[in-house]
């Protein structure tokens, strides 16, 4: 019971911590290039589409993000035995955690999101083209996990 509540508080402090920082955290330069998706001109004039295609580009390069994140600094504290773990390393694991369970629940939303909307898009007006236009997010979320998997191969062999 002790260790949950050190857990909780924990958690609430890193939470705390992250709604907190006003500062522009500055991108690793060995990530992965910022993706940008460009709007089809099928789907211009639709501004739900266009919303929806930004949106999804958000949410890819911030999980792309996450991720990189998570193998490039996270390696060092979780490779170490709980007991191991400093105050600061268990800070660490917390801020790593929520920031990892919100964009998944954002990328999540964006998936769902995606169905819905091609599944309704006989309803919504949209033309085939159009469809197929979309399908791109769909291709481009791939890619980009592709790029990852390549990139880290080997990292944990």
């Amino acid at each position: 019971m002790k260790q949950l509540t050190k857990t909780l508080f924990l958690f609430f402090i890193t939470l705390i911590m992250i709604s907190c920082n006003d500062k522009k955290e500055i991108r690793n330069p060995n990530f992965l290039a910022t993706l940008k998706i460009e709007i089809p001109s099928e789907l211009a004039d639709n501004t739900d589409a266009v919303e929806f295609i930004k949106t999804s580009e958000k949410a890819i390069n911030t999980f792309s993000d996450n991720i990189e994140e998570l193998v490039a600094n996270g390696n060092e504290v979780l490779s170490k035995n709980r007991e191991e773990l400093q105050t600061a390393d268990k800070l660490k694991i917390g801020k790593m955690e929520v920031q990892f369970v919100s964009n998944s629940t954002q990328i999540n939303y964006v998936l769902e999101n995606y169905q819905k909307y091609i599944e309704s898009a006989k309803f919504n007006g949209i033309t085939d083209a159009q469809i197929k236009s979309l399908k791109l997010i769909e291709k481009i979320m791939k890619e980009r996990a592709d790029k990852i998997d390549n990139k880290y191969k080997n990292y944990f062999n």
